[in-house]
């Protein structure tokens, strides 16, 4: 479970990065297609993940959602002095997104009993 999660946390942290690059903002939830685009693609890959991990499932939403922090450090720098609003939006953003991972999780221990 370890390297599936890292996995997971880089893949999305990279898709993050690319959202950022391609809307040219420092942060991820600066960008004009945010919520109508990477949100959703974001809920989608969570509850791929969380399809696959059976077993805590949910952490596949946070690990999705909270890997735009290093996407905000790299954007910011350490220099921001808004690290803890950031971390509480991604606390309140991750809710969603594990849900929806431990719903497909638990749609995947049906289906493979």
């Amino acid at each position: 479970m370890p390297l599936k999660a890292m996995l997971l946390f880089l893949a999305s942290a990279l898709c993050w990065l690319v959202a950022c690059r391609l809307a040219g903002v420092r942060e991820p939830w600066d960008a004009e297609a945010y919520w109508r685009w990477w949100v959703p693609a974001s809920l989608a890959l969570s509850a791929v993940a969380g399809w696959f991990w059976r077993k805590r499932g949910w952490l596949a939403g946070v690990l999705v959602t909270f890997a735009q922090l290093p996407v905000v450090w790299i954007g910011n720098g350490e220099g921001s002095g808004l690290w803890a609003a950031g971390v509480l939006i991604l606390a309140v953003l991750a809710l969603p997104a594990a849900a929806v991972s431990a719903l497909a999780a638990q749609l995947g221990r049906g289906t493979r009993r």
